[in-house]
């Protein structure tokens, strides 16, 4: 057979090749699209499994608890307000034990002050003279323990007027170790509200006035007993000046 009478045969089998070929390829094309579809949709599917699972399936961490408690609204209570019952307190009495008052309320009624004097036959004046009338009630100038009330005479102290401290005496000692001197407030009876023992505040009623002045009398770190011996001797330095620790008084 010549080679003009094969070429038709030849292109028919070609052509039939050809569409063999082409028919593979759209077979594989649609196997490798199918492919390529699945593992899309089954990576969505385990997507969509893996967010919708609980977390306490889809983690290995334990399980919370949650414990809920009924609480009872409660409102505080509110704090007692004390009455402080200060009627009966005079209104210069003060808790300090530092702190100085004067003898009398109303005025100072200072009648002789401390130092060199020429007076009853002495030339120095041991304390300082107050007047504020008899019945007038007298205050305690500073706090401290009560330790004589009464007769000066029972310590050997002459009770005479000038030269004594009267019928009743107070004598009262501060935390500092001075020891303060009432006298001559009373030259015939005994009017003293306190007792030996009591402990007293500034301002407190310790006595009425019942003669013609008050003496007042400090003295410097000594015993009122030994110090009245030193009462015309300013050199001793047995006595204080009260005007000046009562200044710093309000």
């Amino acid at each position: 057979m010549s080679t003009l009478h094969q070429l038709p045969h030849l292109n028919h089998r070609l052509n039939r090749h050809l569409l063999l070929i082409t028919a593979a390829l759209v077979v594989l094309g649609a196997v490798l699209l199918l492919a390529s579809w699945t593992t899309k949709t089954t990576a969505k599917a385990e997507t969509l499994t893996i967010a919708n699972t609980p977390t306490d399936l889809a983690t290995d961490q334990p399980k919370r608890v949650y414990q809920y408690f009924h609480v009872e609204k409660t409102t505080p209570a509110k704090p007692k307000l004390t009455r402080l019952a200060t009627a009966q307190q005079p209104a210069t009495q003060s808790e300090s034990t530092t702190e100085w008052g004067w003898p009398y309320t109303g005025g100072r009624y200072v009648t002789s002050t401390f130092g060199k004097r020429d007076l009853a036959d002495s030339p120095w004046h041991d304390g300082v003279d107050f007047n504020a009338g008899v019945g007038s009630k007298i205050h305690a100038i500073h706090a401290g323990k009560v330790i004589f009330v009464g007769n000066p005479m029972k310590r050997g102290v002459t009770d005479a007027y000038p030269l004594g401290l009267g019928k009743d005496v107070v004598v009262t000692k501060t935390a500092a170790g001075d020891e303060i001197i009432y006298q001559e407030f009373a030259m015939g009876k005994q009017t003293h509200t306190v007792h030996v023992g009591d402990t007293v505040k500034t301002g407190q009623v310790i006595a009425t006035q019942a003669s013609g002045h008050l003496h007042l009398g400090i003295t410097n770190h000594k015993s009122w007993v030994s110090a009245q011996n030193d009462w015309q001797n300013p050199a001793a330095h047995s006595w204080q000046d009260p005007l000046k620790l009562l200044k710093t008084a309000a």
